[in-house]
């Protein structure tokens, strides 16, 4: 049996300048780090000679693949080799969907390293997240954004860069006392919100030209996050945090709402600053806390449930069991 496991991610700045349509004609760039919590894939040979799929509390079988009804297997497989044969899989999730912590991007990833390794390839994170987006943003037609596989593949804490599909690394040059002071500043709380990132994205699509000044404002707040980073001002990261929170709230989409408004207020008012992972209102409620206001944020936000955090550097990998 194979197990694949990719980690889900937080999004820092930049996030929503990685769709299509934004990428293609300007560029986009991203800021976002890989967390303990993710997506896992387990993989074996179809002992019934069917193609059989255990996925979001629902057992999916067929005959063969053009058959599957989960839209993600179907097409991971279908890439790797056209007449796939039958195989077993699950996929898991450390977290309820639709979190905006990046889901369906990490799971898509997980399932193109399984589907890989198990012909006896070895892609490179970059092949691996390069494939993995194609099939959510172009083989599927979503309105989801190139970062998620890509960073689910990588892992770490990275700034990528969009010219379309094709993704470059910029180097952050943070050392390690750097790193963990700026990822030391944040807490995470769930939240009983959900909803779907495809009608929200849909609706920002479908204004875009609307949208274009404050995805501009978004694309340029990345690099101000980084700046601020190599500057270990943890004051600036803060502010670049919750700016990115203000402008995806001018958004067309569904990015806010009279919850998200007083949650935001109830962060400011305690000298922090607040994200709403993902691009909809999420499951997860993301907090960096610039002075150590970490007290005066739980109680803020006394009625949600904090989730340890742990950032990772690892990104998708694949092992035997």
């Amino acid at each position: 049996m194979l197990v694949a496991r990719a980690p889900l991610r937080v999004p820092l700045a930049g996030g929503l300048t990685d769709i299509a349509p934004y990428a293609e004609r300007f560029g986009g760039v991203t800021l976002s780090a890989t967390i303990s919590l993710a997506a896992h894939v387990t993989w074996l040979p179809s002992p019934s000679g069917r193609f059989e799929v255990a996925a979001e509390g629902e057992v999916f079988a067929a005959d063969s693949v053009s058959e599957l009804r989960h839209d993600l297997v179907r097409v991971a497989l279908t890439s790797v080799e056209v007449d796939h044969p039958p195989v077993r899989i699950g996929v898991w999730l450390d977290v309820e969907g639709r979190s905006g912590l990046g889901a369906s991007g990490a799971v898509c990833t997980a399932l193109v390293h399984a589907a890989l390794s198990a012909r006896g390839e070895a892609p490179s994170p970059a092949e691996l997240g390069a494939w993995a987006a194609r099939l959510e943003v172009d083989e599927l037609a979503g309105a989801s954004g190139y970062h998620d596989a890509n960073i689910a593949a990588r892992g770490g804490l990275r700034c990528l860069e969009y010219a379309g599909s094709h993704v470059t690394e910029s180097p952050l040059a943070l050392s390690e006392e750097q790193r963990d002071a700026a990822l030391g500043a944040f807490l995470l709380f769930a939240s009983p919100r959900r909803g779907s990132t495809h009608a929200s994205l849909t609706k920002l699509v479908a204004r875009f030209d609307e949208a274009l000044p404050v995805l501009h404002d978004i694309k340029a707040l990345a690099y101000e996050l980084v700046a601020a980073l190599q500057a270990g001002d943890l004051a600036r990261q803060a502010w670049c945090v919750g700016e990115q929170q203000r402008l995806k709230q001018l958004l067309p989409g569904d990015f806010e709402d009279d919850w998200v408004r007083a949650l935001v207020a109830r962060i400011r008012r305690v000298g922090a600053s607040v994200q709403l992972p993902g691009g909809k209102i999420g499951g997860f409620v993301l907090v960096c806390c610039p002075d150590g206001q970490a007290e005066e944020v739980r109680a803020a936000l006394h009625e949600l449930r904090e989730v340890p955090l742990e950032f990772t550097q690892a990104g998708s990998a694949v092992k035997r069991a």
